[in-house]
């Protein structure tokens, strides 16, 4: 019998909808927590993104962003690493919430590594400044990997997103609807998630003056052109 692309969907791609209070309070606060940090990096990434096609105008936001976007990410990475650990030692919570679908196990690290690179070398970069002869090096790792990352968090946002902002949403809602889960520890996940935002914009602060050599340099060229 024929199976039908969607079928085909939630087999390897589309991640269960399953109820985590029946696996433990502790996955479900797992879940919430990587949903809560997923919806703020959501943001963050649309707003990086809008100045990369001005990035000669915009360059000074788009780095000052890039320093925000740290805390956020390695909260993200921590949240789905604990649950990574606890399902392959042999957590009973997390063995019977069960894993991803397979083609978002097989992303899941190369989403890691692909944005530890693209972070690193833009961080090169801006450390580095204009005239380094490795500059020119840092920036080619940086386009190259934002290619290949674009790709995978593509495919991650487009299967994770409905389910991660029906975990996020009632969160941060005070009064959840009647069919809400209302999981301990919601203060302590909305405050790791603000304080990851407010640690990003302390960063960005203290080190957008790394940019300048690099806005004086586009500046300079646009002027010329």
């Amino acid at each position: 019998m024929a199976v039908s692309n969607w079928e085909i969907a939630k087999r390897f791609v589309v991640p269960e909808d399953p109820h985590p209070a029946s696996h433990g309070s502790k996955t479900h606060a797992n879940t919430k927590l990587t949903a809560l940090t997923g919806l703020l990096l959501f943001c963050l990434l649309a707003a990086e993104g809008v100045t990369i096609p001005f990035i000669g105008k915009l360059l000074s936001f788009h780095v000052f962003i890039g320093w925000v976007l740290l805390p956020p990410l390695l909260l993200k990475i921590a949240s789905t690493s604990y649950r990574f650990v606890m399902y392959y030692t042999g957590n009973a919570r997390y063995t019977k919430a069960g894993p991803p679908k397979p083609l978002l196990r097989i992303l899941g690290p190369l989403i890691v590594i692909s944005t530890t690179l693209l972070m690193w070398s833009g961080i090169e970069l801006v450390l580095l400044g204009p005239s380094s002869p490795d500059a020119r090096i840092w920036g080619a790792i940086h386009r190259a990997t934002f290619v290949f990352w674009f790709g995978f968090m593509t495919i991650h946002v487009l299967a994770y997103f409905i389910k991660a902002g029906s975990f996020a949403l009632p969160e941060l809602n005070r009064k959840p609807g009647a069919h809400s889960m209302r999981t301990p520890g919601r203060t302590l996940r909305i405050t790791a998630v603000a304080a990851s935002l407010v640690a990003g914009i302390i960063i960005a602060v203290a080190e957008a003056h790394l940019a300048t050599p690099w806005v004086t340099l586009l500046g300079h060229h646009l002027k010329i052109g």
